[in-house]
C-alpha cells in the first residue's frame, strides 16, 4: 500500500476518495483493475479485528446471504497486502440520505415524491431482512444510501451490516449497537447513560430507528430534542423518549430545564400534503413506541405503509379557499369514497361539491372508480367550486423560523447560522414558488367559472 492508493488483486482506490469512516472501518470509492467499474471498498481497520472472530464475519456473511435492489450488494471480500480483509460493494453515486437531508434545499423535509421514495425503499428492504431473520440495528439516514439513475429518480439501499444479526419476531438479545439519536430509549439507557439493567431487545428496536429516520426525512429535523442538542443533554433525551405520551410523536425542550413540547402532527413546515400526513402520523406513533410491548409489530407496520403506498394522490385545488390539496385513495374506491375525502380535507360538503378538469365540468357518478379519474398534478389539478363559497381558509403558509444571529464570532455557530439561514431562504422560494402556481390556478379557475 502506498501514501496515495490501496489496491487489492482486483480494485483500486485512492485513499483521498473517502465516501465514510465508521469505528471499525473506512469505505472508499474504488475501481476494477480491468473494467474500470465504480465500487465502494470498505477497509477494516486495526480494531476492528480486536472484535470476536464471530461478529467479524458476520457482516460478509449477512451481505452474502441478502440479494434486494435496496439492501447494497457485495460483490468480493478481498485482502490488502497486510491482510485485512476488503469487503467490494456496489458504488451509490447519490451518497447517503444524510447528507441530502444535511443540504440546505431540504432543511424542511423531503419534498412529498421523494419522501415517499425514501418510504417505499426501506419498506421494501426491511421486509426482504424480516424474511431472512435478520435484524439491522442501526438504522438511520447515514447507512441508507442513495442511487441515482439515469432518468433522475433515486432508489435507495440500505447498507453497514456489521451490527445486524439473525433474529426471529420473537427472539430477544442483549448486545448493545446503534446510533444514539436513532437507538430505542431502553438501549440508549445502556449504550449512553452507562446504566446497567437486565432488559433484552427485540426486533422493535429497527422501528424505533425507522420511525426516527423517516420523521427526519420528512421534516429535516429530529422527533426528540432537548435543550442544547441530543448530545449535549443525554438526561433529558432519555426523558423525553421515555415519557412520550401515547400518540406523540416528537417532543421539544426550547428553554434550560423548561418543560417539554409535545407534537401530534408533523410540523407546518415539513413539505409533505395534509393528505398524506394523516396517513404518515399514525404509523410513526405506532413505531416510535418506547414500551416495547405496546409498539407496532413489523407485520403492522408493512400493512400500514403498504396501505398508504399502494394509494392513488390526486391532486385538488379549492377555488374559493385558495388551498391545494392532495387526497391519497386506492384506485378501486368509489368516487362516493373520493367525494368524503375532498369533504373531510376541505370542509366543503359532497352536495357543494363541483369538479372542473382542464376548464370544463367534470361529471361524476358516484359508483364509479377512482381509477377513472384524469390524471392529475400540482399544475394540473382538479379544480373544487363550492357554491356557496365556504368561509376562506387564509393563506396554506407560515413564514419559517429564523435562527438569531450567533452574538460573538465563532466559527462553528456562524457556519449553522449561515447553513440554516440558507435552508430558510430555499422555503421561502417554495412559497413563492407555491403562491405564484396558486395565482395562476386562481386566475384559471375564475376565467373558466366566468
Amino acid at each position: 500500500m502506498s501514501m496515495i492508493t490501496a489496491s487489492t488483486t482486483h480494485y483500486l482506490w485512492s485513499l483521498q476518495d473517502v465516501l465514510g469512516q465508521g469505528a471499525t472501518a473506512s469505505v472508499f470509492k474504488a475501481r476494477n483493475k480491468k473494467s474500470g467499474e465504480l465500487v465502494a471498498v470498505k477497509v477494516f481497520n486495526i480494531q476492528s479485528y480486536h472484535r470476536p472472530q464471530d461478529v467479524q464475519m458476520r457482516e460478509f456473511e449477512m451481505l452474502r446471504k441478502l440479494n434486494h435492489s435496496n439492501i447494497v450488494r457485495l460483490f468480493a471480500v478481498e485482502e490488502l497486502p497486510s491482510k485485512e480483509k476488503v469487503l467490494v460493494m456496489e458504488y451509490c453515486s447519490g451518497g447517503n440520505l444524510l447528507s441530502l437531508l444535511e443540504d440546505p434545499e431540504n432543511a424542511f423535509g423531503l419534498h412529498e415524491t421523494e419522501f415517499l421514495t425514501v418510504l417505499q425503499c426501506i419498506v421494501q428492504g426491511m421486509n426482504h431482512l424480516r424474511e431472512n431473520g435478520v435484524v439491522h440495528r442501526d438504522i438511520k439516514p447515514g447507512n441508507i444510501m442513495r442511487q441515482v439513475g439515469d432518468d433522475g429518480k433515486s432508489v435507495y439501499k440500505l447498507t453497514d451490516f456489521g451490527a445486524a444479526r439473525e433474529l426471529e419476531d420473537d427472539e430477544k438479545f442483549m448486545s448493545i449497537y446503534g446510533t444514539e439519536e436513532y437507538l430505542h430509549p431502553d438501549m440508549y439507557e445502556r449504550a449512553v447513560l452507562r446504566k446497567p439493567h437486565q432488559k433484552s431487545y427485540g426486533v422493535s428496536v429497527d422501528l424505533w430507528s425507522i420511525g426516527v429516520t423517516l420523521y427526519h426525512s420528512a421534516t429535516g429535523s429530529l422527533p426528540f430534542t432537548p435543550f442544547e442538542g441530543p448530545r449535549k443533554n443525554k438526561l433529558i433525551m432519555y426523558k423525553i423518549t421515555t415519557e412520550k405520551p401515547m400518540g406523540a410523536i416528537g417532543g421539544i425542550q426550547r428553554v434550560e430545564g423548561g418543560p417539554i413540547e409535545w407534537s401530534y402532527h408533523l410540523p407546518h413546515s415539513c413539505q409533505l400534503s395534509q393528505g398524506l400526513k394523516a396517513l404518515v402520523v399514525p404509523v410513526l406513533a405506532g413505531i416510535m413506541e418506547a414500551d416495547q410491548e405496546r409498539c407496532w409489530g413489523f407485520d403492522q407496520f408493512f400493512t400500514a405503509t403498504a396501505d398508504i403506498l399502494q394509494r392513488q394522490p390526486v391532486h385538488l385545488f379549492s377555488l374559493q379557499q385558495a388551498v391545494a390539496h392532495c387526497i391519497y385513495i386506492h384506485h378501486y374506491n368509489t368516487v362516493s369514497m373520493f367525494f368524503e375525502e375532498v369533504a373531510s380535507q376541505t370542509g366543503v360538503g359532497i352536495q357543494q361539491q363541483r369538479l372542473m378538469y382542464l376548464g370544463h365540468d367534470l361529471p361524476l357518478e358516484g359508483n364509479m372508480k377512482v381509477v377513472n379519474l384524469p390524471s392529475t398534478s400540482q399544475t394540473q389539478p382538479l379544480i373544487l367550486l363550492s357554491p356557496p363559497a365556504g368561509a376562506n381558509a387564509g393563506l396554506p403558509f407560515r413564514e419559517p423560523e429564523t435562527s438569531p444571529v450567533p452574538p460573538r464570532f465563532d466559527l462553528v455557530a456562524d457556519y449553522s447560522f449561515s447553513k440554516a439561514t440558507v435552508g430558510v431562504v430555499h422555503q421561502y422560494k417554495r412559497i413563492v414558488q407555491m403562491l405564484h402556481t396558486h395565482r395562476e390556478l386562481l386566475l384559471q379557475g375564475f376565467y373558466t367559472y366566468m
